[in-house]
Parts: structure tokens; C-alpha cells; sequence
């Protein structure tokens, strides 16, 4: 995986999320659809979603207000949400 601190590539920034996700919430990566909500179908609570946001931001080198993933509905608005961040980052 290249380093995405540097760069921006959507499929990569996808698959970061995916592996932060899956090991944080012990959920097979397979798992993390597009569709799949993060609170009803995945269970992360929000001692998980501050520990995801801190591993983000230590991968992809940007700050990320937590006040922004309470907006969060799906796993497909989490990546949306990263893609829009690194998007303004690398403006």
C-alpha cells in the first residue's frame, strides 16, 4: 500500500479504512458494504469510533473533528467523509 499521508488514491483510502475498521471492531473486513450501518449492524460504539478516528488520523496524516462522525450513518458515509477530508488536505 503506498503511503497515503503523501498521496490520495480513492481504492487505497478505501481499503486503509476497511483494515482500521475491521480489526477495531473484530468485524471480517468482507463484512464492511457500502450499505452496512456502523452503529445497528456493526456495533461500534463510541470508545470504538474515537479509536478508529485516532488510527485514521496516525495513517493518513490529517486532523479529524469527532464531532463529524456522529453524522455517520453507514460505511460508505465513512469513506465519503476520509475521501472529503484527504480531498480538502491535498487541496
Amino acid at each position: 500500500m503506498g503511503n497515503l499521508k503523501e498521496q490520495h488514491d480513492p481504492e487505497s483510502l478505501k481499503n486503509e479504512i476497511k483494515q482500521i475498521v475491521s480489526r477495531i471492531s473484530r468485524i471480517d473486513v468482507n463484512e464492511l458494504q457500502d450499505h452496512v450501518l456502523i452503529r445497528e449492524e456493526l456495533g461500534i460504539d463510541s470508545l470504538m469510533s474515537m479509536e478508529i478516528i485516532a488510527r485514521l488520523e496516525k495513517a493518513l496524516g490529517i486532523k479529524i473533528d469527532e464531532t463529524l462522525f456522529a453524522s455517520i450513518q453507514s460505511v460508505g458515509d465513512f469513506y465519503d467523509l476520509m475521501d472529503r477530508l484527504m480531498r480538502q488536505k491535498s487541496g
